[in-house]
């Protein structure tokens, strides 16, 4: 299978509905293509992370009107023939089975669009990172954060400052070399280059898209995908509100997972979310 293949193939894959040959090929490429690998599991952690917060959504359970109504209606149905009885309780499990099936295509639906964009939006912050703090090859010259934030928002100078100069993590301390905000690809992003472990490791902000204009839940935010590779590189990130953010370099992948888990809570609240 070809990359666009297991990407249309991906949601099916993560819910087990493939057939077992198209699931073990889907598989086969995914442990031999970083990219797709990186998809799948950004795919996979926003999944959990909107079911989780369907399930902590208070709003959504049922009401304490419709169960009275429900268990006065069982107990009625319990009292008439059995026929009748049977055709009531399968009414009920196919409306069960109806909403059970719109909620679960309302989550595919949002999650596949926000996906889908957090995978292209990591791969450009990889090319970013590597075509600007390793190689130095922008095709436009980066500016500072301080004329960043007064032509392009208050981001930026969120950025001024956070994270601090040198972040302590339980794999050694990360320290700032450069902030400035650059354009890769025509994405502008705020990027900071850290000296992390004996290598240069970006952390890279830059406005999230894809799928509805109103941010995610609350709940599903910020939550740290699972570190993979872009490119031959190490590559973590979280979304906020209105914004998503990276950490890419080669370094190990337990590093740099742990160096995002130091960032996100503090830049998460400082972040603007509208």
């Amino acid at each position: 299978m070809d990359c666009p293949a297991v990407r249309r193939a991906s949601d099916d894959f993560l819910a087990g509905e493939l057939p077992p040959g198209t699931a073990r090929e889907v598989q086969a490429h995914v442990e031999a293509c970083p990219a797709c690998s990186a998809d799948l599991d950004a795919r996979r952690a926003m999944r959990e992370s909107l079911r989780r917060a369907f399930r902590q959504a208070k709003h959504l359970d049922a009401t304490p009107a419709f169960m009275a109504a429900l268990r006065t209606t069982l107990e009625n149905n319990a009292r008439q023939p059995s026929r009748r009885r049977r055709d009531t309780l399968m009414g009920f499990l196919a409306l069960a089975a109806t909403l059970a099936v719109a909620a679960g295509l309302g989550v595919a639906f949002l999650g596949s669009e926000r996906i889908a964009a957090m995978g292209a939006l990591a791969r450009a912050a990889v090319g970013d990172h590597l075509n600007c703090a390793v190689k130095y090859r922008l095709k436009e010259t980066p500016i500072s954060l301080p004329e960043a934030a007064e032509r392009y928002g208050a981001m930026y100078q969120v950025l001024e400052t956070l994270p601090p100069d040198s972040v302590p993590t339980p794999g050694g301390e990360a320290r700032v070399l450069e902030r400035h905000a650059c354009v890769y690809q025509g994405r502008r992003f705020a990027h900071i280059v850290f000296r992390y472990r004996g290598e240069l490791v970006s952390l890279l902000v830059t406005a999230a898209d894809g799928g509805p204009g109103a941010p995610l839940p609350a709940a599903t935010l910020p939550h740290l995908t699972t570190a993979s590779r872009i490119e031959d590189t190490p590559v973590v990130g979280f979304r906020t509100a209105r914004y998503a953010v990276f950490l890419a370099g080669r370094v190990a992948k337990e590093d740099l997972t742990r160096l995002a888990g130091t960032i996100r809570g503090p830049l998460s609240d400082a972040l603007p979310d509208a």
